[in-house]
């Protein structure tokens, strides 16, 4: 690979505004990926990770799991930099309590298949 594209977190309201409201969504299994390839020259892959206080209430729980989620990008980071063109992802999780971290790496793994098969 000629250029180095790199993994940065979605931290600004104005990028998750965007994401949300001018951006496409692709569901696999527990977790959605809403993203947005704005038309300004974008040079990062961004992303947020987020949880409704409607799927789990508890805030240590929601915590663990968004904690659970970053530590499968991490492991799959050279994948998903390959996997997602520069942009902007939100990673939420749509489901219950019971979550492994098997279950998100496979989910997640789903979720690029999606991003490598556009491509």
């Amino acid at each position: 690979m000629t250029h180095k594209c790199s993994l940065e977190k979605l931290k600004y309201k104005t990028q998750i505004d965007l994401v949300f409201k001018k951006g496409r969504a692709v569901r696999s299994g527990a977790l959605v990926m809403h993203f947005v390839h704005p038309k300004e020259e974008v040079k990062k892959t961004h992303i947020g990770v987020g949880i409704s206080k409607r799927s789990v209430l508890q805030a240590y729980r929601r915590n663990r799991i968004k904690r659970q989620i970053r530590a499968v990008i991490q492991k799959q980071k050279e994948e998903v930099i390959s996997s997602l063109t520069p942009g902007f992802y939100m990673v939420l999780y749509k489901g219950k309590l019971g979550v492994t971290s098997e279950s998100l790496l496979h989910d997640f793994e789903g979720l690029l298949n999606h991003f490598s098969g556009c491509n």
